[in-house]
């Protein structure tokens, strides 16, 4: 954890965008992984009423694309949720270090 507190004070404009750019990655995650699985309940709700068995996964809806990002368990949206908790703390880590470091510059002159 120190070594964060030191990139964090060191440089807190890259620290910000990193926190943000993770914040986003699990988010854009999570999101997709709920559209995905909307997509595939609307494709098994077609499917019932051809009278049709219902898919499992979305490996199956959709052969051609890869979608190993899709969390299938719980487990999976746990870990995505946590890389946007991740981001947002070191979002908030970060802008308290650029306050710091703004009021430090604001006091020298």
């Amino acid at each position: 954890m120190q070594w964060l507190r030191s990139f964090v004070a060191q440089s807190p404009r890259r620290a910000l965008l990193a926190g943000k750019t993770i914040f986003l990655a699990g988010a854009i995650l999570v999101l997709g992984a709920v559209f995905a699985r909307a997509s595939l309940m609307g494709i098994n709700a077609d499917r019932l009423e051809a009278k049709q068995p219902a898919l499992a996964t979305l490996a199956e809806a959709y052969p051609q694309y890869p979608t190993g990002w899709c969390p299938k368990a719980r487990s999976a949206f746990r870990s995505r949720r946590c890389w946007s908790r991740a981001g947002m703390g070191l979002i908030v880590v970060a802008e308290e270090a650029a306050g710091r470091e703004r009021a430090r510059s604001a006091a020298r002159f």
